[in-house]
Order: C-alpha cells, then structure tokens, then sequence
C-alpha cells in the first residue's frame, strides 16, 4: 500500500483524500492478497479529485513505480460505479508430479456439494457453489473460484478437499493468483 501511496504521490497524481482526522489516500484494493501467495494480476481503484485521461494516469505511475511492478492496462470507471470480484484464479506449483495421477478431478467436480470445515466454525461451509473449475497439466493444478452471496472457496480448502495436503504436496507460497476479475455494477 506504501509503495503506492509514494508513488502516486510523486507522480503529482490528484487523488481524493479521505476525511477525518488522520486523511489517507483513496485507494482501493477490491481483493486482499492472502499472506504468502503471489500475485500475476491484482487491481487497485484510485478515487481521482480531478480529471485526468487515462494515458496521463498510466504514464506518470509507471515512471514512479520500482523495477518489478508492472501497470498492465488502465482504465476509466464512473465514480457511481463500484467493482466487486466476480471470479480469480490460482496457479499451484506440486512438489511431486506424481500426485497429479492420484487426483480424480471429474470426480471431485461431479459432486453436488463439497463441505470444508473453517477454523473457528462449528457449522460446515460448501465450496462447490464456488468452484468454477479445477484443470492439471504436467506441474500445475489451476483453480478457478467465482464469489457466492456466501463467499469464496479459499485455494488451500479446495486442494486439501482434492487430498493435497500443504507441506507435503506443495507449499503455500508456490501459489500465485494469475487473474482477479471484476464484475460493475450501479
């Protein structure tokens, strides 16, 4: 959050303030990044408090921002409208090919529900309504999730209810979230 705050800063971006006694920059990020899994494709929103074109925006972040930390596209919402994730996808690097064989995916797919026990809850959550798809080649298990009224299969509930288990059959910071979409709505 820092390097974008400094960044935008230098940049001599004109971005709103929020009110109150300690005022902070109006920066949105519409998903956390769980702690220790990359990230491909993440978003941020900016609430701008005046008008600049896109390209203006686009050019001035990227001369601020540290090698690394790539702008892929920027683009113009309307302030009335809000984004909320609809759908990501996680890229999970195996330890050991030879797990990818034991995983009967059409399977796991084919059940009506799929139930999880999270930590501190009594009651058991389904996954499934979550679960867009799960794919595997040679080295990875791609995983992707969509958000429910309920709220979103975590990857790691997904692998363990696939018979993975961390640690030993990956880690979690082999994990990198490749895409975040955004659905609009008014």
């Amino acid at each position: 959050m820092k390097l974008f705050e400094r960044a935008i800063r230098r940049a001599e971006i004109p971005i709103k303030m929020s009110e109150g006694f300690n005022p902070r920059p109006k920066i949105i990020f519409p998903l956390a990044l769980p702690v220790g899994i990359k990230g491909a494709d993440e978003k941020l929103g900016l609430v701008l408090s005046e008008c600049l074109s896109v390209d203006d925006v686009e050019s001035r972040l990227k001369e601020q921002l540290p090698e690394g930390i790539q702008i892929i596209s920027v683009e113009l919402v309307s302030n009335r409208q809000s984004s909320i994730v609809s759908d990501i996808t996680y890229r999970v690097k195996l330890k050991n090919e030879i797990v990818l064989e034991t995983i009967k995916i059409e399977e796991f797919l084919s059940r009506s529900v799929i139930y999880t026990q999270r930590n501190g809850k009594k009651q058991l959550f389904d996954i499934k309504p979550s679960i867009i798809n799960v794919t595997v080649n040679s080295e990875f298990i791609t995983l992707d999730l969509k958000m429910t009224p309920k709220g979103m299969a975590r990857p790691e509930e997904v692998l363990s209810c696939l018979g993975l288990k961390v640690g030993k059959d990956y880690v979690i910071t082999d994990m990198v979230r490749t895409r975040v979409n955004l659905s609009s709505s008014y």
